[in-house]
């Protein structure tokens, strides 16, 4: 009896040593043998419609800034935000929401912000593109605060951004 508990605990203590150095091997880069369901692991990213409401250049916002909007109280906010005159636009906030981007103060015209392309994967990706005047241009010293507002699908995703910077010919 006493040699059967001395032989299980000596093969239970084999098999402790084996996991442990197979974790620990695994922890520190080498990779276990992976099938090929299980190989990709990051998800696809899939691409969002969007509809722009509107874009312009003379907005309160002096700094560059992204805003999410989930309600019509946060809708009115954003309109005031741009100098809006009238009512913004109907959004079904039950399905939608609004994305509000701003390049912040800009010392010259020829500045514009836009949603060229939103994805979502583990978190809700907004590419934007910032235009900028091409450093040759001879333009008027009058600051702009360029701006865009988009209608998008609601998600419980995180908003994430990624600003991609381009320059425009003189406008």
């Amino acid at each position: 009896m006493r040699e059967e508990t001395l032989i299980i605990t000596g093969a239970a203590l084999v098999v402790v040593v084996i996991g442990v150095a197979t974790f620990l091997s695994v922890r520190q880069g080498a990779a276990p043998a992976a099938s090929p369901a299980s190989a990709n692991t990051q998800p696809s990213a899939a691409e969002v419609p969007f509809t722009r409401l509107v874009q312009g250049s003379a907005s309160r916002v002096a700094e560059r800034i992204n805003y999410r909007a989930t309600s019509a109280s946060q809708l009115q906010e954003l309109w005031k935000m741009i100098n809006a005159t009238g009512t913004p636009p109907t959004v079904n906030f039950a399905a939608q929401e609004v994305i509000g981007v701003f390049a912040g103060q800009q010392p010259t015209p020829g500045y514009a912000i836009a949603v060229s392309n939103i994805e979502d994967a583990a978190a809700r990706v907004v590419s934007i593109t910032i235009a900028r005047p091409e450093g040759a241009c001879t333009t008027e010293h009058a600051t702009t605060t360029p701006y865009e507002l988009i209608a998008v699908p609601a998600t419980a995703l995180p908003l994430t951004h990624e600003d991609i910077s381009t320059t425009t010919g003189c406008p």
